[in-house]
């Protein structure tokens, strides 16, 4: 939701049409509250309650032998991010230099097949097998497909201007800031329920919404923020959504029994609408 190299964060920016780390700035304001007080939740839930032991973390940290360049790919990530290099250059750069350090001890067939099919290790612990098998472009393939298959049903559902139709008349008639951060709010939800997709959820209202914030004065940081807070955050609360839909499948529980569990999903909205309704943390657009 808040890094730069997040395509979610890029694609709130880019429609709100404001700078990428003003934008991450100003989402401070709603993400901060929304992941401490997830964070308290947390901690008194889990409170009286018995994970892992001890001697089976040590046993697992036994054997992993980190290296000098683990390191590597980690502060050069962090690096071009702080410089403020786009998502898709860091990402590239951070895939050639991993995938050419793997091919000093393996060769190119191994380097294909793990792109393919994901790593495998050779080592017998059913913990360390189950952190480490996994990945590739393979296990990748049915949540690919639900994204073609929302982003279909997307398609039609913008060509037909179902969510203009209800929206539209709503947005031109809104006259303060405070109702129309609630009115993109409610637009995100819906269309993450309606269609599935965290994209869509997070383009439609930014577009339908956009002129509205700045009819009523509002900084368009404003808007990214409130997509952020809808659009790409409840996608995991959905169970026909992408975000939920690989939840499920890498978790192995259903999304209705996880989500309320998700705090974090849920109260960013919240906090979001709170800081409309106060005033905290609201930009004004630049006269």
């Amino acid at each position: 939701k808040s890094s730069p190299l997040s395509d979610s964060t890029n694609l709130a920016s880019s429609i709100a049409e404001t700078d990428l780390f003003a934008h991450i700035k100003n989402l401070m304001w709603t993400t901060l509250p929304a992941l401490v007080v997830s964070f308290i939740i947390f901690i008194v839930l889990g409170t009286g309650h018995v994970g892992a032991s001890a001697a089976e973390l040590h046993h697992l940290a036994g054997l992993l032998t980190p290296t000098w360049w683990t390191v590597v790919p980690l502060v050069l990530l962090v690096g071009m991010a702080w410089a403020k290099i786009p998502a898709i250059p860091t990402l590239l750069v951070n895939v050639g230099v991993t995938g050419a350090y793997f091919l000093l001890n393996h060769n190119m067939t191994t380097l294909a097949d793990v792109l393919l099919n994901g790593f495998k290790t050779a080592a017998k612990n059913d913990m360390l097998q189950s952190l480490l098998n996994r990945g590739g472009m393979l296990a990748m393939m049915p949540t690919v497909i639900i994204i073609m298959l929302a982003l279909a049903l997307g398609g039609l559902l913008t060509e037909q201007k179902i969510l203009q139709a209800v929206m539209m008349p709503l947005a031109n008639r809104i006259k303060h800031g405070a109702g129309v951060i609630t009115g993109t709010i409610v637009t995100g939800i819906a269309a993450n329920f309606m269609i599935g997709e965290q994209y869509l959820a997070t383009i439609l209202p930014g577009q339908l919404w956009k002129q509205a914030f700045d009819r009523v004065g509002l900084s368009r940081l404003a808007l990214g923020r409130s997509v952020e807070d809808s659009g790409t955050v409840v996608n995991y609360l959905v169970p026909w959504g992408v975000a939920g839909s690989f939840a499920a499948q890498t978790l192995g529980v259903p999304v209705h029994v996880f989500a309320p569990f998700v705090f974090f999903s849920l109260l960013s909205p919240v906090f979001s609408l709170l800081s409309a309704w106060t005033g905290i943390g609201i930009k004004k657009r630049d006269a």
